[in-house]
């Protein structure tokens, strides 16, 4: 390896090492923790390094919400990879439980939650994958069970906002019984709209 590739290489470990110290101080402390002189501390560089790779905490914060539905869309296409399409759309939905609990600092970036507040103007092209693998799933759906759903933009939105309305209150501790409560109520709302949609 050249010294030229080597650099390129650090350069971006250094990188990928901030954003990690990021999220490992978010999901200990919460979102409010994180500042630059902090993430420098957890990686054992100044603050003015840290600059040089990102210009503010929300320039971080931004590329964490890229990073984030990055994972999300790996999680529902391996989610819905397969099973016949009812089984597909109701896998999709626990792929993104899944992910809410495997990620929930990245979670808390994607929606702004915990104290996140920042303003990321151009949504990711992750987001919109992922809206396409939901909605895609979801057409397959209603082709199989020959369901009349004239928006289907509108019926993912609704799927999206059932799941995260759950995951979001049993994030914040305001669901009796925790998260296996709120995973069996998101099957059991899917269910139901499944079944208004077929009807």
């Amino acid at each position: 390896m050249g010294i030229k590739q080597r650099r390129e290489r650090e350069k971006q470990e250094v990188r990928q090492g901030i954003l990690t110290a990021a999220r490992e101080i978010a999901r200990h402390e919460g979102w409010q923790a994180v500042t630059i002189r902090k993430v420098a501390e957890r990686i054992e560089y100044s603050p003015p390094t840290i600059y040089e790779y990102f210009a503010s905490k929300e320039a971080i914060l931004t590329e964490l919400l890229r990073e984030g539905f990055h994972l999300l869309l790996l999680e529902l296409q391996a989610a819905i990879a397969q099973g016949d399409p009812e089984t597909r759309v109701m896998r999709l939905i626990d792929g993104y439980w899944n992910f809410a609990w495997q990620h929930p600092e990245l979670y808390q970036v994607m929606h702004g939650l915990d104290g996140v507040d920042f303003e990321c103007f151009n949504s990711p092209i992750e987001a919109e994958q992922v809206f396409m693998i939901a909605r895609d799933t979801l057409e397959a759906w209603t082709q199989a069970v020959h369901a009349n759903v004239p928006d289907l933009d509108n019926c993912v939105e609704i799927m999206w906002g059932m799941a995260h309305g759950l995951v979001s209150l049993t994030m914040a501790n305001h669901l009796i019984d925790g998260q296996q409560r709120a995973k069996a109520l998101i099957q059991q709302g899917l269910r139901s709209l499944l079944q208004a949609w077929r009807t």
